[in-house]
């Protein structure tokens, strides 16, 4: 019998001696007192992977059957009513172990007798298996938070002219570094639907469109991944070659998944052959909707891809990858979901636009209901564990009729010398444009 505490982490494979339990219950051992022998995991654990553990109840080293064992950690019941068979053995596996070090405690019964023993499991933060080396501290409240001014000459990239593809609005910006300044990838509408375009900039204010937008479009083909949208682009750089992660949107109405095109130019890419490389799963559909989204890319110090993605239900998940296109998700996701405290969040919360400076992660984020959008912040230690600022970093503009007095949003940062640097989104009454922030790294905890 295998025992799971709880779902969502796989059964692995640890390496552990599965015992053979057969169906003979007779007690034929010697007298003498009951014992029993805990054998916990055999290695060191991955926090996503079943702690799988075995028992041998015995008198005199003669097996015993049919005895009732439970086994605990600390004060949760990891392995209830198992029982010895063939050889007096048992086993289960507990998943849902927290990182840090457990004691495992069995304890066998048999009528009056009782018989106890121990076992140590050592849990390790997700991705330990695989060799990525990930912080245990978690944070409980953000030690630093910026404070943001806006940049004068806002917005920075305005919609299009009327006859143009983004007429109506431009929005959900991600920018990088290039040798020339800066690239932006955006999404931008004359109706309804999204489609991506690029632009460039020698320091990040002025902007110049390019002549070819826009440059990812949706599928002519009825069925396709991206049949009706695309949107929310993230890009990046590694190893000379440039890459664009972006949403795509199969139905009308839902299912979106996100792919991913590549290039030497930060402007010229193309899709790679095996989109979309992340897709919603079935596993997640829960919390997660039929939806993964607005993906939120980055390559950490030791060389690993890690992405927040957003659901269907406005809440955050995670995976990670050697290459970024083959992805273990976290197997508690989700990692960031609205705080019911806060009443910014609303509950909801999408857009991660995550960054690691020395030792710690940070990330703003989309926070709060449509039409009402605000700018929050996270920090973390872990990047799996997040501590939200208790009030938004940026506020809809207070003056009523302007390009972001309905909404702020969809803000990626970058460090710029000593400052932050933030392109958001804006909302208002005739459409959307890119605005800049920016603020000081005075105060940034080490």
């Amino acid at each position: 019998m295998i025992l799971s505490l709880l779902l969502g982490c796989p059964a692995e494979d640890t390496g552990f001696p599965k015992p053979d339990w057969g169906t003979d219950t007779a007690d034929t051992a010697e007298a003498g007192p009951l014992e029993v022998t805990l054998t916990g995991p055999a290695a060191t654990l991955d926090e996503c992977e079943s702690a799988c553990f075995s028992v041998l109840t015995t008198r005199n080293g003669v097996p015993v059957n049919d005895v009732e064992v439970d086994v605990w950690s600390g004060d949760v019941v990891v392995g209830a009513d198992l029982r010895t068979r063939q050889k007096g053995e048992a086993g289960g596996c507990a998943d849902g172990l927290t990182v840090g070090t457990h004691t495992l405690t069995a304890i066998a019964t048999l009528g009056t007798e009782r018989a106890t023993a121990t076992a140590t499991a050592v849990v390790k933060p997700f991705g330990y298996a695989d060799g990525f080396n990930r912080s245990e501290a978690i944070v409980e409240e953000v030690p630093w938070t910026p404070t943001f001014e806006r940049e004068p000459q806002n917005p920075v990239l305005p919609p299009g002219a009327a006859d143009e593809w983004d007429a109506i609005g431009t929005i959900v910006p991600s920018v990088a570094p290039t040798r020339d300044g800066y690239v932006m990838w955006y999404a931008g509408t004359a109706e309804v639907d999204y489609i991506l375009g690029a632009a460039t900039s020698p320091d990040g204010v002025a902007w110049t469109k390019d002549d070819d937008n826009p440059l990812l479009v949706p599928s002519e083909v009825e069925g396709d991944w991206r049949r009706y949208s695309t949107n929310s682009p993230m890009v990046l750089a590694f190893e000379g070659t440039w890459y664009v992660y972006y949403t795509g949107r199969r139905e009308e109405t839902s299912d979106l998944t996100i792919g991913l095109a590549t290039g030497s130019d930060p402007t010229e890419v193309t899709d790679v052959a095996d989109n979309p490389v992340f897709s919603w799963d079935a596993s997640e559909e829960d919390w997660a909707g039929q939806a993964a989204a607005h993906p939120d890319v980055l390559i950490n110090d030791e060389g690993w891809w890690e992405m927040w993605y957003s659901t269907g239900y406005h809440k955050v998940g995670y995976a990670y990858s050697p290459d970024g296109r083959s992805w273990k998700r976290y197997c508690h996701n989700p990692v960031l979901v609205g705080d019911p405290d806060l009443d910014y969040e609303a509950h909801a919360i999408k857009a991660t636009e995550v960054v690691q400076l020395g030792d710690w992660y940070f990330t703003t984020y989309t926070a709060g209901a449509t039409g009402g959008f605000t700018v929050g912040w996270a920090m973390s230690r872990d990047g799996l564990h997040w501590a939200h600022g208790q009030e938004p970093v940026l506020r809809a503009a207070e003056e009523p009729g302007t390009w972001e007095s309905n909404s702020v949003l969809s803000a990626p940062v970058l460090v710029v010398g000593d400052e932050l640097w933030m392109w958001y989104s804006g909302t208002g009454p005739t459409g959307s444009a890119v605005g800049l922030a920016r603020a000081s790294l005075d105060g940034f905890p080490e």
